[in-house]
């Protein structure tokens, strides 16, 4: 069982996520809060699995929320609830350590999903999210540089996953299975010193590598 933790401003919209998790299997809903200081004298009582935050009832882009959570629960995944207006933050909700975004006009399922994938130490970002966060990369401008240590096949996979596909996906355009795509995974956050597939994408476009 998932425990879940949801940060809202508004009570209304906090109870209709609840109503999504209560009928679904896997999670269960133990603290339902407002504002950080609700959520922190909470969580004393228990700690979740999964934090989500409504980051579209939030203030400021919600950054100041999240850094205060990072800070206090870093151990802990956050899922952000927001729209493609909060574009221009994504890549820094993802440097601050968010797992995963779902966007207001997502399903029950699309939520249930990001949360259960979270809580088994995954990700989740849909592919329209790397598009627009690639789209804004695009617009700076980067030496071309080479990609050192990086096989060819590790090339081939950082691509892919710069592409938004999944492992299964990845495995499949490659003919290796997903445990076989994992690894290289590994070896190229491994070679590159970076931490996520978020670095991924961020490396692959600094570098020109996907021209």
């Amino acid at each position: 069982m998932c425990k879940v933790a949801i940060l809202d401003k508004f009570v209304l919209f906090a109870a209709g996520i609840q109503s999504i998790l209560d009928k679904s299997e896997g999670c269960e809903v133990i603290v339902q809060a407002v504002d950080c200081n609700d959520l922190f004298k909470q969580l004393k009582n228990g700690a979740p699995d999964v934090i989500i935050f409504d980051v579209i009832h939030g203030e400021n882009s919600g950054m100041k929320q999240i850094k205060k959570i990072r800070r206090a629960y870093s151990e802990i995944p956050v899922l952000l609830i927001l729209s493609q207006n909060y574009s221009d933050c994504f890549e820094e909700y993802i440097r601050l350590g968010v797992k995963g975004f779902v966007f207001n006009d997502a399903t029950g399922d699309d939520l249930v999903k990001a949360i259960k994938r979270l809580h088994a130490g995954g990700e989740f970002f849909r592919k329209k999210v790397w598009d627009i966060f690639k789209t804004s990369l695009q617009k700076r401008k980067y030496s071309k540089k080479k990609v050192e240590n990086l096989t060819e096949r590790e090339v081939a996979v950082l691509k892919l996953f710069s592409s938004g596909l999944t492992y299964k996906e990845i495995g499949a355009r490659l003919s290796i299975s997903p445990r076989t795509v994992e690894s290289h995974k590994r070896n190229i956050l491994s070679k590159l010193k970076i931490n996520s597939t978020a670095d991924m994408v961020r490396y692959a476009f600094h570098h020109n590598i996907l021209s």
